[in-house]
């Protein structure tokens, strides 16, 4: 492991803008992660879920050696 802490799989979410009342964060296969008005989405709102989403993903994929609340630690500072 590296100083830096453990490598983590990049997501790259994509916001699905097809309905033009709502705005869906999706994961890459396309699992829906959260859903927006398109009126109210904001940068903010839309961060904070993909936070939310990429911390539980952690923690349902964490190994034994509790990797995932080492990763957080490092991208929380």
């Amino acid at each position: 492991m590296s100083k830096e802490g453990p490598l983590l799989p990049k997501f790259d979410y994509h916001l699905d803008e097809s309905d033009p009342d709502v705005v869906v964060l999706r994961r890459p296969g396309g699992a829906f992660v959260a859903a927006f008005s398109a009126r109210g989405a904001t940068r903010e709102g839309i961060v904070e879920a993909t936070k939310q989403d990429y911390a539980a993903l952690l923690r349902e994929h964490a190994g034994p050696r509790g990797l995932e609340s080492e990763a957080l630690r490092s991208r929380s500072a």
